[in-house]
């Protein structure tokens, strides 16, 4: 309600009414106590002058006059005698005084103890005014913030104090006249706030209803309703107001239409572009982006990125100044990494107006290719590395023993061996490499899949296996947890994963470990794990323990005759014959766990 003009601005004058009688009653308030404590003064000054206060003198020091039975003057010492006739005097002025209710008289002694009181009262609080007194000196208490008057006169015997003459009002009948005006000032503020209401609304009212009029066919024209807005004829702020709206609305109509225009057709172009687009004017201050470019650069938000700062922080090697003072005839390309993507820019100059306009900057993903080109890299010198080095030994022991044809006949029949064992491990690496590529071509996959019982097939290779752990010392054991039900799908493929998995984990597991293979139903899988407690696998490493020709420590995989191509191939068959998964879980010198999912078809 408060947020319209209509209502500002009839709280403003009903503030300013309140202020303005919120003042007044100060003033008046202010000047109530003021012209009370004048009183008081002048009532003071107006009856103790310097004769009543010698008068008063003399009876407190026994010399007032007095008469005895035969007319004679007589005086008197006797302090009560003083007292009466300090009582009889001021007795004179009471009137003068204007003692009544809230204001009386005392006498005091030279100790300040109350010996008389007009109003009964026993003591009398011990105030500024009356210290003085006591110090021989009268003082009176008049200021604004004491909420009482007082006035204290010594009478004096020398320079002795003997008695004190105290008056005191105690503010009651000011109190009074103030709230009297508190009682008129609120009257006044109900009426003066009343008025201010209706002179506000109806002030307001002439301002606020052409505003709301002039509102609505503002959004009218918003909207694209030219004809909402009619020129004014009025000469004050609102007229010319709407005039400036209708004006601005017919002259805006063609450059909106033709900015929409524009305005769509780069939008779509840069919403479709399979590659991000960026346009920087020739200050480097960013025209253009679009979503692609956004999500490619990583960056949810753009707009304050300049040119030459931006491409410095990712390091593209180029700033603003070489492409438009050095103006390239082509295209100027860069290759960056961001964090594990590769994008490739392309800068090129563009014109406005027969003159540079700015820089537009296109980025294309490349991180797929660059990806396939370092994997096509690595399994060529892989495989080169792998062949190389059986053949390497061949031919050595071959032109050892093709120079030495008297050798003896254990030394030949060990290098004999040698030969033959190489030759076993070229010829396995050649049969994965194979294998392989079978799998990546699905030529495995083509034949009939077949029924396999999981768990008759996992005793199988425990049994089959068991020798080859009791020459370590070590176990090999089968769990199967519960009942699991038969898939179908390549059985060979599979066997070779399992038997892979746990032929691993027997080599790399120490003289009197265990391995054990558990089976079972999880929801609507066959889980199959294979679990030993031997040398472990490196955290860093985990990563790339299925990358073809990954050896986690190569010198002693080799020992132990492996190629680096098992798990890849236990993997491949796993997730491309039967749509399943595997994972691994590995701890240094505490062991390591393998893991395999695979779908239970829906007829089971």
């Amino acid at each position: 309600m408060f947020n319209s003009i209509r209502w500002k601005i009839t709280v403003c004058f009903i503030l300013l009414s309140l202020l303005v009688q919120l003042a007044g009653a100060a003033v008046a308030i202010g000047r109530t106590s003021a012209y009370f404590r004048g009183e008081f003064e002048d009532t003071l000054t107006a009856v103790f002058s310097d004769s009543l206060v010698d008068e008063l003198t003399a009876a407190a020091n026994g010399v007032t006059p007095t008469q005895d039975e035969t007319g004679a003057v007589v005086m008197t010492e006797d302090e009560n005698a003083n007292l009466a006739a300090i009582r009889g005097i001021m007795s004179l002025y009471t009137a003068n005084l204007s003692l009544g209710m809230s204001r009386f008289y005392a006498i005091l002694d030279s100790s300040g103890n109350v010996l008389y009181s007009s109003s009964n009262a026993a003591e009398t609080e011990r105030t500024p005014a009356i210290a003085s007194a006591l110090n021989g000196s009268a003082d009176a208490e008049t200021r604004l913030s004491a909420s009482y008057m007082d006035y204290a006169l010594p009478l004096m015997n020398g320079a002795q104090v003997k008695f004190i003459i105290y008056v005191k009002d105690s503010g009651d009948d000011a109190a009074a006249v103030v709230g009297d005006i508190f009682n008129i000032l609120l009257v006044s503020l109900g009426v003066s706030t009343a008025a201010a209401l209706v002179l506000g609304l109806l002030l307001s009212r002439s301002v606020s209803v052409p505003l709301r009029d002039l509102t609505e066919k503002a959004k009218r024209l918003a909207e694209g309703d030219l004809g909402a807005l009619e020129t004014s004829n009025i000469n004050d702020e609102l007229g010319e107001l709407t005039n400036s709206l209708v004006y601005l609305a017919h002259t805006r109509r063609e450059s909106t239409e033709q900015a929409v225009s524009e305005k769509e057709k780069v939008e779509t172009i840069l919403q479709n572009m399979t590659d991000g687009i960026l346009a920087f004017d020739i200050s480097g201050r960013l025209l253009h982006v679009n979503p692609e470019a956004k999500r490619l650069l990583r960056r949810k938000y753009l707009d304050d990125i300049r040119f030459d700062r931006f491409f410095k922080e990712i390091n593209a090697d180029i700033s603003l100044g070489d492409l438009l003072y050095m103006k390239p005839e082509t295209a100027v390309e860069r290759e960056i990494k961001l964090d594990n993507q590769y994008l490739q820019l392309s800068f090129a100059v563009f014109n406005s107006d027969n003159r540079i306009g700015g820089i537009i900057v296109i980025i294309h993903d490349v991180t797929k290719q660059e990806r396939l080109e370092a994997s096509r890299r690595d399994f060529v010198a892989d495989v080169s590395h792998e062949l190389r080095t059986p053949l390497t030994i061949i031919k050595s022991y071959a032109d050892i023993l093709a120079d030495t044809p008297d050798a003896d006949k254990e030394l030949r029949t060990r290098f004999l061996g040698t030969i033959s064992s190489e030759t076993d491990r070229m010829t396995k690496i050649i049969s994965d490499l194979l294998t392989l590529s079978k799998l990546d071509e699905n030529q495995s996959y083509d034949k009939s899949p077949e029924e396999i019982d999981v768990r008759a097939m996992i005793e199988a290779i425990v049994e089959r296996l068991s020798l080859t752990a009791r020459k370590k010392e070590q176990t090999l054991t089968y769990h199967p947890i519960n009942e699991t039900p038969k898939i179908t799908g390549d059985r060979d493929g599979l066997e070779r994963a399992i038997v892979n998995i746990v032929t691993n984990a027997l080599k790399y597991t120490p003289t009197g470990g265990h391995v054990e293979i558990y089976t079972s139903k999880v929801y609507n899988d066959v889980c199959i794990k294979v679990s030993d407690n031997g040398i472990g696998i490196p955290a860093d490493k985990l990563p790339h323990i299925f990358d073809r020709f990954y050896r986690v420590e190569k010198a002693r995989s080799r020992d132990k005759g492996g190629t680096g191509l098992g798990l890849a191939i236990a993997k491949q068959t796993i997730e491309m014959g039967f749509g399943g998964k595997i994972k691994i879980n590995s701890e240094v010198n505490k062991g390591s766990e393998f893991i395999i999912t695979i779908p239970i078809p829906s007829d089971r």
